[in-house]
């Protein structure tokens, strides 16, 4: 479904889904202790991801967009003939909740400056759903300004209050980067258009 109001200023797209995956590769646990966890890549038999997908877009000035993004997803193991104790548990990695918010301004006269705020809940990192990864919400911020036709200085900021996002649990817990800062300059080389 999409919907354009205000002149072409706001715009709305959502999306109902259901994929069937069959035979789809995934780390699948062989055995399991407090100090090692072996696994191995195998075909999953089947799996099923039901949602709803939702993005916006508003165009409050010519120099001002926000834009905010929504994905709810269940995705379950169906089928698997190998070890039944699978089906009907969630696939790992796979967060049920998604959410992004975007903020941007752009005047060539002055720069351009962006936020980003991204969101998710809780998601299981293994096949067992032993291993629960805390939800998290981070923040980024980039700007950038044009000096010339051909360069362009930025600077950017990527999770700016240095949340822990958990990336695994399998069985030791470890974390995406912390705080990451970026400045550099960007310069086009070749025809200009």
């Amino acid at each position: 479904m999409l919907i354009a109001a205000f002149e072409q200023r706001l715009y709305i797209r959502s999306n109902v889904f259901c994929i069937d995956i069959d035979q789809p590769v995934a780390n699948v646990t062989l055995t399991s202790t407090p100090s090692l966890i072996t696994r191995q890549r195998q075909n999953l038999g089947r799996t099923r991801s039901c949602g709803v997908e939702a993005d916006s877009q508003l165009r409050l000035r010519d120099d001002l967009e926000l834009s905010a993004g929504y994905l709810f997803v269940d995705a379950t193991v169906r089928e698997f003939p190998a070890d039944r104790s699978l089906e009907g548990l969630k696939v790992p990695q796979v967060a049920q909740n998604q959410f992004t918010f975007q903020a941007r301004y752009t005047n060539p006269k002055i720069a351009a400056f962006s936020v980003h705020l991204r969101a998710a809940d809780s998601q299981y990192d293994d096949d067992q759903n032993a291993f629960r990864l805390a939800g998290f919400f981070a923040v980024d911020i980039s700007a950038s300004r044009k000096i010339g036709r051909r360069m362009e200085i930025y600077a950017a900021a990527e999770n700016i209050f240095d949340e822990k996002i958990e990336a695994g649990r399998t069985p030791v817990l470890t974390l995406t980067g912390p705080r990451t800062i970026r400045v550099g300059i960007r310069i086009s080389v070749g025809k200009n258009k």
